[in-house]
């Protein structure tokens, strides 16, 4: 059996002390983070695929996060980049990323799934990949990033309604009012 990993918005406006919208100890998970994804088993993983929150400047204002948080995860600058070390991820495992510009992954039509290794591949409509991995047999998802509250909650609760069996590590998430804990047994898993 294998699963999917989703890595949720480890950006530098989440994950620094100094960005943009820091969540509390975000930080604190990215080594343990890496070394989680560089001991995944290519036999069990389908692949990693990471989100990254992407907003622009000239349209955040107009946006319904604008209204509760500072702008943030401009696409392009330093609060956007990725803060793990994706060599870690072992090269047997797919490599794949989505940008979304609202909390739930699942939300905006026609996002696409990049592959992050071969930027030049043609990207997969986000729900015929999600279809694709269970035609292929894939039946869990592992959620894991920032925050456990807003953008991992929303990750799982799409990947459940889709029929995964969903985990979501408490030790390799962190929330900004809620931990991973306390999100999970609100959504059974």
């Amino acid at each position: 059996m294998t699963d999917l990993v989703i890595v949720v918005d480890m950006q530098a406006d989440f994950v620094r002390a100094d960005g943009a919208l820091p969540v509390p100890g975000a930080e604190e998970i990215v080594a343990p983070m890496e070394t989680w994804l560089a001991a995944l088993d290519p036999a069990a993983t389908a692949g990693v695929l990471l989100t990254y929150d992407t907003h622009y400047a000239e349209t955040y204002a107009d946006t319904a996060e604008a209204a509760a948080f500072p702008i943030h995860c401009v696409r392009g600058t330093e609060g956007w980049r990725g803060m793990l070390d994706l060599g870690r991820v072992p090269d047997a495992i797919p490599l794949h990323r989505l940008e979304k510009g609202v909390f739930d992954m699942w939300a905006e039509p026609a996002v696409a799934v990049e592959d992050a290794r071969d930027p030049g591949r043609v990207p997969a409509e986000r729900e015929a990949f999600f279809a694709d991995l269970r035609a292929r047999g894939v039946t869990g998802v592992t959620v894991v990033g920032v925050a456990a509250d807003y953008c991992v909650r929303w990750a799982a609760a799409g990947a459940l309604a889709r029929g995964f069996r969903v985990a979501a590590p408490a030790h390799l998430t962190r929330g900004i009012a809620k931990p991973m804990e306390e999100v999970a047994a609100e959504l059974g898993i």
